[in-house]
């Protein structure tokens, strides 16, 4: 009983202790017009001060015994989350003896195959075409269980993609697991050869939607090779006889700002302005403009762009550009809004801050970055799938003299519909990537059924002993999918989706996609607006 009361009267000294300290916080010497305290902002040297006296009382009096150096790598992240949500911190990776040596030096080179960590699993997400791992029967969905032997222990895509990299041309044993329909486990054991390959086309979809309506998915701005890509695309379609086009950038997360202005460069006139960019150092200055144009009199068809809450960076500057300039017609919903310039600062200790220097403006003014002041990270992510309109936007005019809207994202000309939400046991088990897990086993099984992707794009839909296959697993891992045909309908779909992203990749799952996703056909009705307009 003497004991509960002295903890109580130390939790009482404690709280008034507190209270005091927080009364400590508030200058009280200089008062507002209503008789409030008004707050003296603090010295850099009292906060460094501050700072200090927090970090010695932890490592003097907490029980734990906590390494210093976590508490810095902490304040630090801290810190710059604290700035905006886009700048970050790399952190030095430890590496095995020498290993980081030759990283620094860019003599490791990474194994073809692209991992996804799902509850703490690593599984294959994708494997580059052409390469030796192509032809070895390691699908997307198959577990990583082992490297050389080693019962696989990382902990993320960039320490097990640094834990697989080593000199070129070198191999290394990967044991991995793949589920069959029955529910049996089949262990793979292969050697998977370091080597060089291309990277995925960033424009995996390009195809006639009618006799005169072409359509093109470009999924980011990340690669060099976009806009040539984009150039062979469209031409191809110009063959076969397209008189407008749908460019969709719907989840398409961005890239280099330069990237932007070639792609923009195939449908405006060279020294047309892309962006403007602006902040502190003059070296974020700057006027994106096309430098070299294949832009050409018969290539003035309508152009229709597609774009969503996932449409950020550099795509959202190729959008806004193509709307501010009347080249285009946007469609969907207001994009994430996001455009800032960041560049990469080397640390002491090999880490790499990557931190935001200067914001990017469309050619009319238009601010794209939404604004983040104020609100937590959490926030910030949620608000770009928050509903949006155009009461209390910024504006400015087009080419065309046509009212457009800035204060954060491209607003699109149409808003469509937003996506009918997917029901509770469809979201489960996409959540689960059970869909993932699944195809790999049907497609090594089921795989010469399915044909060539150009038939299997013309049929888009999987046989009913698919959705049979894909219940018994299911309910095997505790998930119900409810019986009728509007769920029949739905996996299906979904289903689709996933074994033509399993067997051909991007290509396959972007030009099935573009056979069900009914928005595609939606937007095709945009084209009205510029008939209108010429």
């Amino acid at each position: 009983m003497r004991c509960a009361a002295s903890v109580s009267a130390r939790a009482a000294r404690a709280l008034r202790y507190t209270t005091l300290l927080a009364a400590a916080w508030i200058t009280t010497a200089e008062l507002g017009a209503q008789g409030a305290p008004v707050t003296r902002a603090r010295t850099a040297a009292e906060d460094l001060q501050l700072f200090s006296q927090v970090f010695n009382q932890i490592r003097i009096n907490h029980p734990d015994s906590i390494e210093s150096n976590r508490l810095f790598a902490a304040a630090i992240q801290a810190m710059v989350q604290a700035a905006d949500p886009h700048s970050y911190v790399i952190p030095a990776v430890r590496l095995v003896p020498g290993k980081e040596e030759q990283m620094r030096a860019g003599k490791l080179h990474p194994v073809p195959i692209e991992f996804r960590f799902t509850g703490g699993a690593a599984i294959v997400a994708a494997v580059a075409a052409g390469t030796q791992a192509s032809r070895q029967d390691i699908l997307p969905g198959d577990e990583l269980v082992a490297v050389d032997g080693v019962a696989m222990g990382a902990e993320s895509a960039l320490e097990l993609e640094i834990l697989l990299s080593g000199p070129l041309g070198s191999s290394v044993a990967l044991t991995l697991e793949r589920r069959r329909s029955d529910g049996t486990y089949l262990t793979l054991a292969r050697s998977v050869k370091r080597e060089r390959f291309s990277e995925e086309s960033a424009v995996p979809a390009a195809l006639m939607l009618d006799d005169e309506t072409g359509y093109v998915r470009i999924t980011t701005f990340a690669s060099e090779k976009v806009a040539s890509d984009l150039r062979a695309a469209v031409e191809r379609l110009e063959n076969d006889g397209m008189r407008r086009l749908v460019l969709d950038l719907r989840g398409n997360g961005g890239g280099g700002v330069a990237v932007a202005a070639e792609v923009a460069g195939e449908f405006l006139p060279t020294g047309t302005i892309v962006y403007t960019s602006e902040g502190r150092r003059a070296s974020a200055v700057d006027t994106g403009r096309v430098k070299r144009s294949f832009w050409r009199n018969e290539r003035q068809y309508p152009v229709v762009v597609m774009i969503d809450e996932g449409t950020a960076s550099a795509s959202e500057l190729v959008a806004g550009a193509l709307q501010d300039h009347d080249r285009a017609v946007v469609v969907g919903q207001p994009s994430f809004g996001k455009s800032l310039m960041t560049q990469g600062f080397p640390l002491s200790d090999g880490s790499v801050l990557v931190l935001v220097i200067g914001r990017i403006r469309t050619p009319c003014g238009r601010v794209v970055q939404r604004e983040y002041r104020g609100l937590s990270n959490r926030a910030y992510y949620r608000a770009a799938r928050a509903e949006r309109d155009t009461i209390g936007r910024p504006t400015c005019r087009s080419s065309g003299g046509r009212t457009l809207y800035g204060g954060g994202g491209i607003y699109p000309d149409v808003r469509t519909p937003l996506p009918t939400r997917a029901p509770d046991w469809l979201a489960d088990i996409n959540e689960a990537e059970l869909p993932l897990s699944w195809a790999g086993g049907y497609v090594t099984e089921r795989g010469e059924t399915l044909g060539a992707l150009d038939a299997f794009v013309q049929a888009h839909a999987l046989p009913d002993e698919a959705l049979v296959s894909f219940r018994m697993f299911a309910q095997e891992r505790g998930h119900t999918i409810p019986a009728g045909t509007a769920a029949d309908e739905q996996l299906r779909a979904r289903l689709t989706l996933v074994v033509a992203g399993v067997k051909w990749g991007s290509p396959g799952r972007y030009r099935i996609e573009a056979r069900l996703d009914p928005s595609i056909m939606e937007a095709t009705k945009a084209f009205g607006i510029l008939d209108g307009r010429r």
